[in-house]
């Protein structure tokens, strides 16, 4: 028996997929001092960056701050919702655009108990290093009645590993915020987005009034782990006054 570590992060650097509003600024990783031009007493190579960057980047964590006015923020999480025993649930079945349901959250396996730290893997993390564009503007996501359930359930903690916790399609008004996005489902479906999804994040709106973060874009080795009951960390940086942190998401099984 030993302790294993698997770790549900995707990595952060330059070129990952950001979340596509029209504005919208890149991360810029700096060298500022070079291990090939800068040495110090001793003999010490000396490397330093700078990063700029939105928090919504990568694998992170959306305070209650994010979307709700007098939420929690980032630093007043407590630490007690960033770990504890949890699921890894299985919603490889779902495909582009699905909705994760209430029912889908009642019958997944393993059963999701009361106090749950919860992670969803839809599949969709395979798509974060090689199709940006699917993977920000296709993932099956949720929408009211699954925020709903998750709150009533009181969990702990709730991570998917598309690129948010609601569907890409829960941005009303769609035309306005994703134009391609809504011109995309307009012709696939026959459908208007902002008539079939009426209502701006419920999902995310639903776990800020509760106190519940909501961890965005897993990945990593979460196929390994889906499926079982296992001990689940994230913790956010002590960001005062901070909306959102990255975070590394990590598995810890007893094998």
């Amino acid at each position: 028996m030993g302790t294993k570590f698997y770790d549900l992060s995707q990595p952060f650097r330059q070129g990952i997929p950001l979340w596509p509003w029209p504005v919208m600024t890149d991360i810029n990783i700096t060298r500022i001092s070079y291990p090939e031009r800068d040495r110090f007493p001793g003999g010490v190579n000396k490397l330093t960056t700078v990063i700029t960057t939105k928090f919504h980047a990568a694998t992170h964590m959306d305070a209650p701050s994010h979307v709700l006015d007098g939420g929690l923020n980032v630093d007043q999480i407590p630490l007690e919702r960033c770990y504890g025993t949890g699921v890894v649930v299985d919603m490889r079945h779902k495909r582009k655009w699905d909705i994760i349901t209430a029912e889908d959250l009642e019958n997944a396996k393993p059963k999701i108990k009361e106090g749950d730290f919860v992670v969803v893997n839809t599949g969709w993390h395979k798509y974060f290093l090689t199709q940006h564009y699917v993977f920000m503007n296709h993932f099956p996501g949720f929408y009211d009645s699954a925020g709903e359930w998750l709150v009533k359930k009181k969990v702990k903690a709730v991570a998917v590993d598309g690129g948010a916790l609601d569907s890409p399609l829960a941005h009303r008004p769609l035309d306005k915020y994703a134009p391609w996005l809504y011109q995309e489902y307009l012709e696939e479906t026959g459908k208007d987005a902002n008539e079939e999804f009426p209502i701006y994040e419920p999902c995310h709106l639903a776990l800020a009034k509760a106190g519940i973060p909501g961890i965005e874009i897993a990945g990593g080795q979460i196929d390994e782990v889906t499926g079982r009951r296992c001990t689940l960390a994230a913790f956010p940086i002590r960001y005062e006054g901070g909306e959102a942190s990255l975070v590394r998401l990590v598995a810890i099984v007893e094998e």
